[in-house]
């Protein structure tokens, strides 16, 4: 996965600041908190705050140490990048659902507007006060809606072919786990079978002769 795509993800859920931390965490596993405090220039208290920032929203996780000799807990982090890009698939899906909402209305519905105010309502609220608007008294006209549809139908498509890549990275991303996890998996080791200890034919012939002698 690009590393500027990480910060762009990190960036829209927490914010820019946190997108730095991602340079440091990313590819690794249990990051020592005073490592990154160090290489960001920050205070231990600083650090830990966009940690947990980053925590509450699910993109790190942590595992704590004692320090036997000062006596005090440090935290490791590990950034959770599946975590990350579900969150932005969650939040992009949504405002596809919103802009497609509006594409629906604008569509089905006529709006109007005040040029005076450059205000826009809906047919509705144009009804109810007899198509005058309320804050200077202009009659509202028509709204022409060809452009505002363009807008919001490019503004979908922008926002699909984002969905499409971060649902790709997901994938790949799933992959690897995987791969990961059958490497890790002993290998069963095939059990020798036990050979049934050969049967003692002399001892057979003994007894049956001695049998034979028995009859005679």
């Amino acid at each position: 996965m690009q590393l500027n795509f990480l910060k762009n993800v990190v960036g829209e859920i927490v914010g820019k600041q946190e997108t730095e931390i991602v340079n440091l965490l990313e590819g690794k596993k249990d990051v020592n908190e005073f490592l990154i405090a160090k290489k960001l220039k920050l205070t231990i208290n600083q650090t830990r705050n966009i940690l947990y920032k980053m925590s509450d929203n699910g993109l790190v996780s942590f595992n704590r140490k004692k320090d036997k000799r000062k006596g005090w807990y440090i935290y490791f982090w590990t950034l959770d990048v599946n975590r990350a890009l579900e969150i932005l698939e969650k939040k992009i899906s949504e405002e596809i659902k919103q802009l497609e909402l509006q594409l629906k209305n604008r569509k089905t519905k006529r709006f109007y507007f005040c040029q005076t105010c450059n205000v826009e309502v809906s047919e509705e609220s144009a009804l109810l006060n007899n198509f005058v608007c309320q804050e200077c008294g202009q009659v509202y006209k028509l709204s022409e809606g060809d452009a505002v549809v363009k807008d919001l139908e490019a503004k979908i498509n922008r926002l699909q072919k984002r969905l499409e890549v971060i649902r790709h990275e997901r994938a790949e991303l799933l992959k690897k786990e995987q791969k990961i996890r059958a490497k890790a998996k002993p290998k069963k080791k095939n059990k020798a079978k036990k050979k049934k200890p050969a049967k003692n034919n002399k001892a057979k012939k003994t007894k049956h002769k001695a049998k034979k002698k028995k009859k005679r």
